[in-house]
This record gives structure tokens, C-alpha cells and sequence, in this order.
């Protein structure tokens, strides 16, 4: 992937870990577990120009002080509007949205006390639909949840809506590098992966001869599903030197850790 394209992730997290700092500290240990999932608030499928609203919603944040979640959705199916807390919090409760072009952040602290109910709705994000069947765009990733006292929890969270039914999104029992899209592909292409543990992953792209095209060091990633756009490895086409590539076979190898796959892709201009 492109570093560029990781350096707002980087950032947005970075500026997100500070805020939270800000209010409670950090400490990462675990004592509790909840489920976060996401839904739309009305069962009715919005035409093209009309405006979906979905909710962050969670089971089980009996000590709940703080919040972090991303929903990655598809910007040529869905255009973010906006994103409110919804109450989940105490009064004087703060709330930060952090929007990108395929992803928005949402950033909340209580500044006294904790969750007034272990269930509710964390916050309402609302998009323009695009396209006519949009649900499918939405996932729902990087959830942190905090207590008064600046202990991380656990966190089972339900991730994927395709319209119907929420679907678990639960860490991966491998590690796999999956078929990359669109293939063929003219000039870009993403190659989604999941990892079982964490671990460095940098990509490889080879020429047709088997001479090395490009390296891209993703750095060291957390375990977790990369599938969406805005998570996938990314490649633009272009070679370590910023020259367009020719049309033709490439492959493409994944290593995270001990793990490594190959696969093949074709560039048709």
C-alpha cells in the first residue's frame, strides 16, 4: 500500500489514543467484554439521494467510560454526512468525529462516571445513499472501549450489514491473503488479507520474469480482517520508482510473521 495512504489511518488513530489520554489515560488490560455492532434505524432501504442513518449500538458496557469505533464504508455507494453521540454517556459527555474519503472515526469520553445503562446506542452516523442497495458497504472496525479508570476492555463486535442480518466479525482463527479486486485491473487494485495474531506484513510484486516491481512494508498490523478499500494493501500500478508498469501477469506476495502466499493478478490497459 501506498504510505500515504497510511498515514491518515496513523494519524487519525494517533490523534484518537491523545484525546482519550487527555480525559482518563490509557492502560492496555482487559477485565470485561461487550458486543458493538451496527444498524441501520429503519428497516426500509433509502432511495438514491435520500439520507441512511445507522447506529452504533452495544450489549454489555456496564463500565463503559469511553469509546473509539470506525465505520469503513464504500464512497461510491455512501457519502458521510454526519455523527452525534447519542446519550450513551452521562451530560458533559465530549464526542470528536474524525471523517476520511472511506472511513469515519468517532471519538467519545465521559468526563465524570461511566454508562448510565450496559445497552444502548454509542452513537447515530448518518450518509447520503449513493447507490441503491448501500448496506453492504458498511463495516464496522478498530472498536476500543475504555472504563473510568483507564483500563482497556474486551471487545466482541459485529461488524458487516448486508441488509438482512448483522453478521459476527470475530478475529480470524488464520492467517490468509485473499484474492485481490478488481482483477483484472487498470491502473489500481487492493489485495484484502486477514491476520490471525499480529504481525509485520509487507507486500511483494514481482514482473512476469520474476524480478521484484515493487515492496510495500504495510507495517506492523494488529489481528484482524483487511478486506475493505480503505484497509486492504493497495497498489497503484506504478513500479518502486513511480513508472506505470505494463500491462501483463503480475504476482504478488504476502508475508506476515512466518506466513507467506502468492498470488496472480493481470493488468489490462
Amino acid at each position: 500500500m501506498k504510505t500515504q495512504r497510511f498515514k491518515p489511518v496513523r494519524e487519525k488513530i494517533i490523534c484518537s489514543f491523545s484525546l482519550l489520554t487527555l480525559c482518563f489515560g490509557w492502560t492496555v488490560m482487559s477485565h470485561a467484554s461487550a458486543v458493538v455492532s451496527v444498524q441501520p434505524t429503519t428497516p426500509e432501504t433509502p432511495k438514491i439521494g435520500e439520507h441512511l442513518a445507522v447506529q452504533v449500538n452495544i450489549i454489555g458496557g456496564e463500565t463503559v467510560a469511553g469509546y473509539q469505533f470506525t465505520l469503513a464504508f464504500d464512497p461510491a455507494a455512501l457519502r458521510y454526512v454526519s455523527a452525534a453521540d447519542a446519550g450513551y454517556f452521562p451530560s458533559g459527555a465530549y464526542t470528536v468525529p474524525l471523517p476520511k474519503d472511506q472511513d469515519i472515526t468517532v471519538v467519545a469520553a465521559a468526563l465524570k462516571g461511566t454508562a448510565t445503562a450496559p445497552d444502548g446506542t454509542l452513537a447515530t452516523v448518518t450518509f447520503e445513499v449513493l447507490t441503491p442497495n448501500p448496506f453492504s458497504s458498511l463495516h464496522l472496525t478498530d472498536v476500543i472501549l475504555s472504563d473510568a479508570t483507564a483500563t482497556a476492555l474486551d471487545v466482541r463486535f459485529i461488524g458487516k450489514h448486508d441488509g438482512t442480518e448483522l453478521w459476527p466479525l470475530t478475529p480470524p482463527e488464520e492467517t490468509a491473503m485473499l484474492p485481490n479486486y478488481p482483477n483484472p485491473f487498470n491502473p489500481e487494485t487492493w489485495i484484502p488479507y486477514q491476520l490471525a495474531a499480529p504481525a509485520e506484513v509487507t507486500l511483494t510484486i514481482y514482473g512476469p520474469t520474476g524480478h521484484v516491481v515493487r515492496t510495500l512494508a504495510l507495517g506492523h498490523q494488529a489481528a484482524g480482517v483487511y478486506a475493505s478499500k480503505s484497509r486492504a494493501a493497495y497498489w497503484d500500478g506504478r513500479n518502486d520508482i513511480g513508472e506505470r508498469v505494463a500491462s501483463g501477469l503480475y504476482f504478488y506476495t504476502l508475508t506476515a510473521g512466518g506466513f507467506n502466499a502468492t498470488g496472480k493478478m493481470l493488468i489490462m490497459k
